[in-house]
């Protein structure tokens, strides 16, 4: 092997060992102090956001620590940052997934089925993970992971359903906005008036 190969492998191994151990325990510290300083109803926002605002090479570790400090120290909010950094950052599930099942194992089935919900293409992922990780508990984590899939899909056809234009045949397709007053509250549906002239208003 040549100078210049041995040289450009070397700095290429130099490279991958620095993306993958890109936080310093210092930084591990503090992004932790912040995601634990806020309140529990916050945190999957905190969390979210400091993984997006986080360096790309950084960005894997950013949600590993994000998560593990959330795992160790508020348990229940758990499913809510996993899901919150997923839909932010996909390319970390295996990460994420893999750090919440080293750090709290009994909370396999909640973490895969937030991580499901959270991410499209990513399922057998999860399931290899999980599997890796957690091999006893194989049946119920796919268990959840298909409810979590089913969920998922409910979830996008209703959005597709209460977004797209109403198409009415022999017109242009129209989209429908509920109507508000000038300080945006909605307005309450129109009266209805007899065609009858005397007729009592009250009845329907």
């Amino acid at each position: 092997m040549n100078l210049l190969k041995k040289t450009v492998l070397i700095s290429a191994a130099s490279l991958m060992v620095s993306s993958a151990y890109a936080l310093t325990s210092t930084e591990s510290q503090a992004l932790t102090q912040k995601i634990l300083a806020s309140k529990v109803i916050d945190m999957p926002l905190v969390a979210a956001k400091l993984v997006v605002s986080a360096d790309k090479a950084d960005r894997i570790e950013t949600a590993k620590a994000a998560v593990v400090a959330v795992a160790k120290n508020h348990p229940t909010a758990l499913s809510t940052v996993v899901g919150a950094i997923l839909r932010k950052a996909p390319e970390a599930t295996e990460a994420v997934v893999a750090a919440c099942l080293e750090v709290a194992p009994e909370m396999a089935r909640t973490v895969v089925a937030a991580a499901t919900f959270a991410t499209e293409g990513q399922d057998a992922v999860i399931l290899a993970t999980a599997d890796r990780l957690v091999p006893t508990r194989q049946a119920e984590v796919r268990g959840e992971v298909t409810l979590a899939k089913a969920r998922r899909a409910m979830k996008t056809s209703a959005t597709a359903k209460s977004t797209g234009p109403i198409v009415i045949p022999g017109n242009v397709a129209v989209t429908t906005a509920p109507v508000t007053d000038s300080t945006g509250a909605p307005l309450p549906p129109p009266v209805k008036i007899s065609a009858y002239a005397g007729a009592d208003p009250n009845r329907p």
